[in-house]
Order: structure tokens, then sequence, then C-alpha cells
């Protein structure tokens, strides 16, 4: 869903009209005057890149796959949290999944069931060339509601999956913040037609990730969410108003539903803060070792 979000996305509206990167069409300029380039204010942010994806990393811990969420890329959400598990010694890997064409550096807005494949496919590699009996998976978002997603439809995915860490997944369907009410006004026949118009403009994923989603759907018919073997928490924070808790969580045997208030009750941490908040990447530090040693000091993280 959305990581960074609808802030990120802004955000990148933002750099495209302020550093002129994106000319729309004029009396003056036409479609060919068109740049779809990563806007140079986001790739000269502190905020901005990952690291490389290098195979030859060893490490006594399983690799560990970083999914990033809705209109975000590998460089951003996921990738100061990658630096941080690099430094304490893990081997991590990302992709930018589900990106169009054009632009090329906004994904997660494709067909979540392409998307899934193509997951699918980077975590096999990741396995097959570190040689690792097993890789954990961190997802944001969206990226939270794939690293379930994935196990559950891509064939031998999940027994080669030890811990998945999911930051705030819309497992039940995200409401946008209350805005996918007014798509049932009309009852089926609106809620038919508003997915229709958002594929129209590029994003299955936006609709696929709503009430009566393809893919929430899929979650609500399925036996059981998560497969055997799979190690899940689930990373929520109650002061998350797009995806709220009972959004998020997976009431199933062995799945570690955690609120982030539980251990730092001062910590308002939004939906797109998630990704960068101390107090949660202490949560995802003890998911992947199972533990519940203080790493980090709590913080207040970003409020939206």
């Amino acid at each position: 869903m959305i990581t960074i979000g609808i802030q990120l996305f802004s955000a990148f509206l933002a750099a495209w009209s302020i550093g002129s990167v994106l000319a729309l069409p004029s009396q003056s300029r036409d479609a060919r005057d068109l740049s779809f380039d990563i806007p140079s204010a986001l790739i000269s942010s502190n905020l901005y890149g990952a690291p490389k994806n290098d195979f030859s990393c060893k490490s006594s811990r399983n690799p560990v796959v970083m999914l990033h969420g809705l209109s975000a890329n590998r460089e951003v959400d996921l990738n100061l949290l990658q630096y941080e598990l690099n430094g304490r010694g893990y081997c991590t890997f990302s992709i930018t999944y589900g990106a169009h064409a054009i632009p090329s550096w906004i994904g997660g807005l494709a067909d979540m069931t392409k998307s899934s494949k193509q997951i699918a496919d980077f975590v096999r590699e990741v396995q097959q060339k570190t040689g690792a009996p097993k890789v954990d998976i961190v997802g944001h978002s969206e990226g939270a509601v794939q690293s379930v997603y994935v196990p559950l439809t891509q064939d031998g995915i999940s027994d080669i999956i030890e811990h998945i860490v999911a930051l705030s997944p819309a497992i039940h369907g995200a409401t946008y913040f209350g805005f996918t009410d007014l798509w049932y006004i009309g009852g089926d026949v609106t809620r038919t037609l508003v997915g229709k118009l958002i594929d129209l403009i590029g994003c299955p994923a936006c609709e696929q990730l709503a009430p009566d989603g393809m893919v929430t759907n899929q979650f609500a018919g399925a036996e059981k969410i998560v497969q055997d073997g799979n190690k899940v928490t689930v990373i929520m924070s109650k002061s998350d108003t797009l995806v709220p808790v009972e959004v998020s969580t997976i009431d199933e045997p062995g799945v570690k539903n955690v609120l982030v208030q539980t251990t730092c009750p001062d910590d308002e941490v939004g939906h797109a803060g998630l990704a960068w908040d101390k107090s949660v990447w202490r949560l995802i530090v003890n998911a992947l070792e199972e533990t519940d040693d203080e790493v980090f000091p709590c913080e207040k993280g970003l409020p939206f």
C-alpha cells in the first residue's frame, strides 16, 4: 500500500514542480519536452540511495530482502534501514518492483500478481546466489502485503523464507483515510467502475489493496494467510490513520502482532514514518533475531 505513500508521491510531484523536471505541455512546449528522469531534488536528498546488491556478502544471518511500498522504490523508504542492518552484519538486497516502463523509478503501481512474480524471482535469485538456506523479508506498506502475499501465491517461495517482518500491511483492505467509502455510493456498480478507472490511470495495485480488491479478497478467501514455516511479525502503530491496526492485524496462530506503543508508549509514529523510526527498527531487529533486546532507544517518529 502507500508506504511513504501519498506523502512520498506528493514529494515526488513537488520535486518535479520545484525543479522544473516535468514540463507539462503548453502552447510553447509539447509532449516531446516531457522528462521522466528521477528529479534531481530527490537524488540530492540525504534520504535517497540504497546499498548495492552484493551477492558476495557473507553473514551468519539470513540474507534480508527489503520490499518498499506503493509509489516508492529501492532507493527510498527502507534504504536507510538497509544501511543500518548492513552495519549490524546483515546482507540486504532490494529491487524496485511493480514499476511501469515510464517512469521506471516509481514502483509498486502495477498489477500485484505480476509484481509478486517479480519479487519471487528476486527472492530465488538472492537465495541461490548467496547460497543461504533461508531468506528473510522486511516489507513496508504494500511491500509488507507482498511479504506475505508472495509466499501465499508463488510456488516454492514459502519453503525458502524464514522470518517475515511486515510494517503496517493492508491485509484487510486499505481505506485510504476513509476515501474508499465513497466507492460504494452506488453499490457494487460504482465499486466496479472505480476499480476500472484506477486501472486505467495506471495503478492497479491501488484498487487491488482496497476493500473488495483482488488481493484483499484473496487473503479473505485463503485457508490461511501465513504459510507453514514462515515466522511472521506484523508491526503497527495506533497512530497510523492510513492503514489502521485492525486492517493490518493477522489473527492466526504463531503470528506476532506488535504495536510500536507497547514498547514505546510516547511514539506516535504514522504510516510513512514507520520506515525511519528507530523505535520500529528495534522491533524489526528483535523479530529477525528472535530476541527482546533493547537494540535502539525509543524515539518519536514522524507523525504522518
